[in-house]
């Protein structure tokens, strides 16, 4: 998405490298592209910061009394594929334990800072408790679970999705990694809409115990001064160690800041004046400390409301929230996967208990279409008998309360039989979707709709809303099963319709197929962005593209020779939008598996990925290839120089990953070019 600029200038992130020598955040480049971008919000941005800095230097602070203690509610939201990154309650209370111990200056390290900043180090007045009111009052332990990719976070506006109301609370994302290689990152105030106006931090950065860093511990302390408006103590940048700099503190030395503890030499902007090493806005891997300033320009944040944050400690809030008289114990609540989301009639599928927020003593599982249809273990099994996307219901309880959840986790596929050759299937006499063509539901939007006003034949097809319903994740849709062992040159065919946007919109259409019981998908076709627009180049929907024209149908013919032998073959058509820009709508229509000849196989590449991009210290290709083969791989810069070369890349068929360094490269435009034996490959890569 294009606000992904935005996120990259205030990514006020942290990493700590297994070797405790860096962090890394935004960049003041990418920063001033974002003012440009958004020339308001900017304004805003900057003028609270001047203000804050007027405060600092003069003094003053909105907090009446030095004395006065702060509460602030915090939930905390795992987000986890039931892996190590899916953090004990414990760990959890550690870190905020690390954050009440830091913030109040209860650290025993203090001892060790260094005697020029020993009498400017600072209690800031704040301490953190988890809520036990949720934001409808009902009885929370302040750590929700959910079962979620994107615990592999993509620095992605639409990705915040569990951010409860951020006036009322401190929301904490715990994820398993971020993309860009930090440990966490989050916005200062007034910046960004309330849903992302939250912490993201890495799991093993959370606290001391379990899965984290011990030497990590402070990353949420150095994330949260951030989120209470302090820059790093050299500025508002991701390089430190270049050049000095200013946080707009006033007790804070100027600094170039450091990304190692040396103590005794710390004076090399204003010698001999020392720098503030310890402090924790720095990326030094020994930070004891926040100072007076510090202190002060936080709780001036805590009660400015153009920031967003003074309703926070307000008694009023913390009553809704329930740190004052909270609520405990809670009921639990409900949630569970399944070890298999796609399955054949018969199939055994397991399903295991994630629930949370309380402790359980009874579980009550409910299959529709299972055999057995009922369960009271915490861990159950069932054998579907009926194809769909069935619903599976858990209810848990204890002696406070009881809870249930409806999910629609399996797609369970149909069997032999229920697909015919020869047969095109309009969508024009069936309610879709059936228990033979199955859809998914994205978490955002509805997927895969019929239509009853168009279609490349009849009035009916179904389509994607992409233009206004936007879906979150991939959107599949399942065929029957169908016996083309019979079938001379057997080919999948469809037509299909779809517009790209005049910037050039990257969505895409994926089909696969399985022989057994979707156990392992085969790639089969892929098209995105200007191969898969159908209206011509040049020509482009004004707005929703609705109601395409018999012109603008185009009928897709795939060969299916390598199963030609093949009695129970599924396929699965997947759409997913560009992540970065705004697409359009797509219809499918005349789905067939019949007789073609002369077809050309897919291209040995069938597709290939750069991530990420914008990149900065790494970059990944994703490339999937029917053979196996060998690929070079260059990047050239705007001048035609070859700047990157690496021969002799060995792929497989299937998915495959080449990892680069991008050490030594300017910040710019670049082009990155694979070369197989007999074509070439072009895509655009920007490095930050």
């Amino acid at each position: 998405m294009k606000n992904l600029y935005f996120l990259a200038f205030l990514f006020a992130g942290v990493y700590w490298a297994h070797s405790q020598s860096q962090r890394i955040c935004g960049t003041s480049e990418v920063m001033n592209q974002w003012m440009e971008a958004n020339p308001e919000k900017a304004k805003q941005f900057l003028a609270l910061q001047n203000e804050a800095e007027e405060l600092s230097k003069s003094g003053f602070s909105l907090k009446m009394n030095a004395a006065t203690v702060y509460t602030i509610p915090v939930v905390f939201h795992v987000l986890h594929l039931n892996g190590s990154e899916n953090i004990s309650d414990a760990q959890i209370q550690d870190a905020l334990n690390i954050l009440n111990r830091d913030f109040r200056k209860l650290n025993a390290d203090t001892a060790s800072i260094v005697n020029e900043f020993k009498g400017l180090a600072a209690d800031v007045g704040f301490e953190f408790r988890l809520a036990t009111k949720d934001e409808n009052g009902n009885c929370t332990n302040g750590i929700t679970r959910h079962y979620d990719a994107r615990t592999n976070w993509v620095a992605d506006f639409s990705n915040y999705v569990y951010t409860w109301d951020n006036t009322r609370y401190l929301n904490i994302y715990v994820v398993k990694t971020i993309t860009s290689g930090a440990a966490g990152y989050t916005f200062l105030p007034g910046t960004v809409g309330w849903s992302a106006d939250a912490i993201v931090i890495r799991h093993d950065y959370t606290g001391s115990i379990g899965t984290a860093f011990p030497f990590g511990q402070r990353s949420l302390t150095h994330e949260v001064g951030h989120w209470f408006n302090l820059q790093h103590v050299w500025g508002l940048t991701n390089n430190p160690g270049v050049a000095c700099g200013d946080d707009g503190v006033s007790d804070t030395p100027i600094t170039k800041g450091f990304t190692g503890c040396n103590l005794s030499g710390a004076a090399n902007c204003n010698p001999p004046i020392k720098e503030n090493v310890q402090n924790y806005m720095d990326y030094s891997f020994c930070g004891r400390m926040f100072t007076i300033g510090q202190a002060t320009r936080m709780n001036n944040a805590a009660l400015n409301p153009t920031g967003g944050r003074n309703n926070l400690h307000t008694t009023s809030n913390l009553i809704a929230t329930g740190v004052i008289n909270p609520i405990s114990p809670c009921a639990p609540k409900p949630d569970f996967v399944a070890d298999k989301t796609e399955a054949c009639i018969g199939d055994k599928v397991t399903f295991t208990d994630l629930s949370y927020n309380g402790a359980i003593t009874n579980w009550n599982w409910s299959f529709a279409g299972g055999s057995p249809a009922t369960s009271t273990l915490q861990n159950a099994f069932t054998n579907f008998t009926q194809s769909g996307l069935v619903p599976v219901q858990l209810k848990v309880s204890n002696s406070v309360g009881a809870d249930s959840l409806i999910k629609k986790l399996v797609t369970v596929l149909p069997g032999p039989g229920s697909g015919t050759n020869n047969i095109a299937q309009g969508f024009e006499t069936i309610t879709f979707p059936d228990n033979n063509w199955i859809k998914n539901y994205p978490q955002i939007g509805a997927g895969w709709i019929q239509t009853n006003t168009v279609g490349a034949t009849g009035s009916k097809c179904v389509m994607i809303d992409n233009y206004l319903d936007a879906p979150s994740d991939p959107c599949f849709l399942y065929t029957p099963m169908y016996d083309i062992s019979t079938l001379p040159n057997p080919a999948l065919t469809f037509n299909v319709a779809h517009s790209q946007n005049a910037g050039g919109s990257d969505d895409r259409l994926r089909v696969y197929a399985s022989f057994n019981c979707a156990n392992s998908w085969v790639l089969v076709y892929s098209k995105s962005g200007a191969n898969l627009h159908t209206l011509g180049a040049g020509n482009y929907a004004s707005g929703a593209f609705k109601n395409p024209l018999s012109s603008q149908w185009r009928k897709e013919i795939v060969s299916l020779s390598s199963f030609s032998s093949v009695t129970n073959l599924l396929l699965k058509f997947e759409f997913k939008k560009d992540s970065l820009n705004p697409g359009n709508n797509i219809f499918l229509d005349d789905i067939n598996l019949e007789s073609a000849s002369g077809v050309n196989e897919l291209n040995a590449i069938n597709y290939w990925e750069i991530y990420p991009n914008p990149a900065s210290e790494f970059v990944s290709l994703h490339v999937s290839s029917l053979v196996a083969q060998s690929i070079d791989v260059e990047i050239k810069d705007v001048s035609g120089k070859t700047v990157f070369d690496s021969k002799n890349n060995a792929i497989q068929p299937g998915e495959n990953r080449i990892n680069m360094q991008l050490h030594g490269l300017a910040k710019g435009f670049y082009l990155i070019r694979l070369k197989t034996v007999d074509n070439f490959y072009i895509k655009k890569l920007i490095i930050d």
